[in-house]
């Protein structure tokens, strides 16, 4: 019972928390799995992202849903999953009219400008996490290669991120074994 609640209450947190959806939350899911309630390490939650990035859906809930299987089977799957929509769900229904009626307000405008570069930050900052992980000392050749074609392919072919991780996917499995 106790860990369907620390599910519970770890995704509410990042579902209250969670401003800029994935990006936001990300990093939040990380700190509480990997650094709060020790349900895995570094390496098993990249593992865990890269896979959930390649599907589609919100990250919040693909980790949601995978972390709470990993901890508590279905119940888990359930208390996570609720955890991290119930407040979005309720802020969602809660917010709506006030900032549909403030939304010229200079205050709330600049509420939303002063958080957007705190999800670049956070984003940064699990970027660094997961570095040493990516890019091993024996073995950094070719997922250095990957990056660059990656990002080539995503900003200056304009090639659809759908098709760059699919490839990747698939190089991966033929390269990076």
């Amino acid at each position: 019972m106790d860990k369907w609640l620390q599910l519970f209450w770890g995704f509410f947190k990042v579902g209250i928390l969670g401003y800029g959806g994935g990006p936001g939350s990300i990093s939040l899911i990380q700190a509480i799995s990997v650094n709060g309630y020790h349900w895995m390490d570094n390496t098993q939650f990249a593992e865990m992202l890269a896979i959930g990035n390649a599907l589609p859906g919100p990250i919040a809930t693909k980790l949601a849903a995978s972390i709470g299987w990993q901890v508590g089977g279905v119940v888990g799957v359930i208390s996570a999953l609720a955890g991290v929509i119930l407040p979005s769900l309720l802020l969602m229904l809660g917010l709506y009219q006030f900032m549909l009626a403030n939304k010229s307000n200079p205050y709330v405008v600049g509420i939303i400008r002063g958080v957007k570069p705190i999800v670049i930050v956070l984003l940064l900052s699990i970027i660094l996490d997961f570095i040493p992980g990516t890019f091993p000392k024996h073995r950094y050749i070719l997922p250095l290669v990957f990056f660059i074609v990656g990002f080539i392919a995503i900003r200056g072919l304009k090639l659809s991120p759908v098709l760059v991780i699919v490839a990747s996917m698939i190089s991966g499995a033929l390269f990076l074994r």
